[in-house]
């Protein structure tokens, strides 16, 4: 879950703390306002890295504001892997990132000079952008595409599922579960394996190679012979043999040379051991191929009870089913049972069936993560984009069903989930160049208004 959010001289923003409780939380305003910013901070932070519409932002300097020397983000988070919160810390530098990770411990105050009192005591836990980055992915159970499959909920991803072909929508699906990632392991196994398979072709070669010469040249029994007829002639001419036995004897070297090449561990030896390579690399990569199979199909039966479950909950008046098929084909049923194929309902049904089964996808992902404990967070962007006035009523409901994860986070236009929501950061554009207008309105009504510097320093 996140905690809180600290940024100073990223996109939009000059210096601004945002605040994350539990429940639904909704970022409001108009385009271009930093909504997507307060996302893109989240995942640099976490990840060092940011996606926009599914590709990755390569010039990291970017993000800081025009003008601006530096770039920092703080972010603190309550880590799946022991309920401890931390706080990573990145600062933007033109060509380059700095990183530190702290453990925060809560009830005691920093000693440090300066500190403000009731700031939490820092343990530094590690430095340096890389380290960070794996620290903070142990932490989290997960890295950034485990992230984006588990977590995020993309727009895009949101509005394209129902209209796919079977094959381009399982293959969509795959990778918003994260099982794509199985892809380039099979790919490196492959490689691998191939390359295992060239070295024992030419191990092969060398000793059919071997084996040729060793046939052209005499054998045990006839070099013995040439050299007991030799023995025999010497007591018998008075010609010099010495020349003739020397070339028998360096035919027998050559013949003894050949045959320990062949016995060696070079040849014998190296081809045994790179055989059982292969057959384990065979192996492994036959597992490899089927694990996206086997946990999707794992997966399936949680996908289709949330699917389920979200669709009638924002469509309950008008059908009283969802089902969906091995290969994730949408069938509607309305409230006598009757079938209705999603080609016949509108284009609501059709945008509430997509978003439906993207979540669907996460908390099945999350319900079914046995190495760590589910990340309690979901971050929808734009999850009622295509909804009719009607049916955004009971988009908030429906949304607020979603009890297996403690934190929502909701990029909206829409003022039903603004209303919903318990906690709403409301963007508003102050002109080109200033920081965004921030309001920001907790449960039970309580107002914050500020577009100025928070005057936080951590």
């Amino acid at each position: 879950m996140i905690r809180r959010l600290y940024v100073e001289n990223f996109k939009v923003f000059d210096r601004y703390e945002f605040k994350f409780p539990d429940g639904l939380i909704a970022i409001v305003g108009p385009n271009g306002s930093g909504k997507t910013s307060i996302l893109e901070a989240i995942e640099f932070a976490l990840f060092k890295s940011v996606s926009r519409k599914e590709k990755t932002v390569t010039k990291l300097q970017r993000l800081i504001k025009f003008g601006k020397e530096r770039g920092r983000v703080e972010l603190d988070f309550v880590a799946p892997a022991n309920g401890k919160t931390y706080r990573v810390v990145r600062t933007l530098h033109p060509g380059r990132t700095t990183a530190e990770l702290y453990l925060l411990e809560e009830g005691q105050t920093r000693a440090s000079r300066g500190a403000a009192e009731g700031h939490p005591k820092r343990t530094a836990v590690a430095s340096g952008a890389e380290k960070v980055t794996r620290e903070v992915q142990q932490l989290l159970g997960m890295d950034r595409a485990a992230f984006s499959a588990l977590i995020y909920v993309r727009q895009g991803e949101i509005n394209r599922l129902s209209r796919q072909s079977p094959k381009n929508r399982r293959d969509t699906l795959y990778a918003m579960m994260g099982l794509r990632a199985y892809d380039s392991v099979d790919s490196k196994i492959r490689s691998e394996r191939r390359s295992v398979e060239r070295e024992i072709a030419g191990i092969r070669e060398t000793r059919e190679r071997l084996e040729d010469i060793l046939r052209r040249l005499p054998t045990h029994d006839e070099i013995d012979r040439a050299l007991g007829l030799l023995d025999t002639l010497a007591g018998q001419t008075t010609l010099d043999l010495t020349p003739l036995r020397a070339v028998v004897e360096k035919v027998f070297e050559s013949v003894q040379e050949v045959e320990a090449e062949l016995r060696s561990d070079k040849v014998q030896g190296r081809l045994s051991a790179l055989e059982e390579d292969r057959g384990i690399l065979s192996t492994l990569e036959e597992i490899v191929r089927h694990i996206p199979e086997v946990a999707e199909y794992q997966l399936r039966p949680t996908i289709r009870e949330h699917a389920r479950t979200l669709f009638c909950g924002i469509f309950g008046d008008r059908y009283g089913d969802l089902r969906v098929d091995d290969n994730y084909n949408a069938t509607l049923y309305d409230l006598r049972g009757n079938e209705v194929p999603l080609t016949d309902a509108s284009g609501g049904e059709d945008v509430c069936v997509n978003f439906s089964l993207r979540v669907a996808v996460n908390l099945a992902l999350q319900h079914h993560n046995l190495t760590r404990a589910p990340p309690d967070l979901l971050v929808l962007d734009e999850p009622g984009a295509g909804l009719d006035s009607e049916r955004r009523r009971w988009l908030p409901e429906a949304i607020a069903s979603l009890r297996e994860v403690r934190q929502v986070l909701i990029v909206t236009h829409m003022q039903e989930l603004e209303e919903a929501a318990q906690y709403v950061i409301r963007l508003q554009p102050k002109g080109k160049g200033r920081q965004p207008e921030v309001t920001v309105i907790e449960q039970g009504g309580s107002t914050a208004d500020s577009g100025q510097s928070t005057g936080t320093n951590t």
